[in-house]
């Protein structure tokens, strides 16, 4: 029954109809709250370190017809609260209902009275390309940004291999019917290598990873 539950909220807050008929226009928000194992993986021209440590996240879905078009991700790792995550597509027009959101992120509802319409700046959309795929098993958010200029670098032990300065990715899937979270950050960047008794450094492509895996839960049904 605890899964069905979670399904009938997410699916009803997302504005997805599973039976395929007609979704409300109007945007809506759910508020999620994860409770997982985060995973460091941290490069080095000898290998990677690893670290592991408990972690929860805060998740705001914005949802628009049958897609969601925002996401939004608070976390404290390792009991350490993380700067806000925001990956939002084209806005919408409409304001969305806030509703539970505004228990995990107030700061949306700051200065709510005084912003005038006509002089109040829209939202930039996430840098980056950046999709979210919804269908009625689950979410999926991806993003990709790269930076710097183009360099030939050894990538995967090839040498010379043309790649940006640095690329970080981001993805996301949210399962609907479970809850279950599945994030992986990604960033590949080019970092100056000297072997001993080489004259010149050369140039190597390595990757940082931090991944995220976790059960999340409505925030009403968290809080009773």
């Amino acid at each position: 029954m605890l899964r069905n539950w979670n399904r009938a909220v997410l699916v009803a807050a997302t504005g997805l109809c599973l039976a395929g008929g007609p979704a409300a226009a109007k945007s809506s928000a759910v508020a999620l709250v994860c409770d997982g194992e985060f995973r460091l993986q941290t490069a080095r021209i000898d290998g990677t370190d690893e670290t592991m440590f408990g972690g929860t996240m805060h998740v705001a879905l914005v949802a628009e017809e049958n897609s969601v078009v925002e996401v939004r991700l608070q976390s404290y790792e390792d009991g350490m609260k993380m700067p806000i995550q925001t990956f939002r597509l084209p806005l919408v027009e409409e304001e969305p209902d806030l509703g539970d959101v505004a228990l995990l992120f107030p700061e949306l509802l700051e200065d709510e009275d005084v912003a005038d319409e006509d002089t109040a700046p829209a939202p930039v959309p996430s840098p980056g390309v950046l999709t979210i795929d919804t269908s009625a098993k689950q979410v999926v958010l991806q993003q990709t940004i790269e930076s710097g200029p183009m360099m030939k670098a050894r990538i995967d032990g090839s040498p010379l291999v043309p790649t940006r300065q640095k690329i970080e990715t981001v993805e996301m899937r949210l399962d609907r019917t479970s809850g279950d979270l599945s994030m992986i950050w990604r960033e590949n960047s080019v970092r100056d290598h000297r072997r001993p008794g080489a004259i010149r450094a050369s140039k190597v492509r390595l990757r940082d990873e931090k991944s995220y895996r976790a059960v999340c839960m409505p925030v009403r049904q968290r809080t009773f």
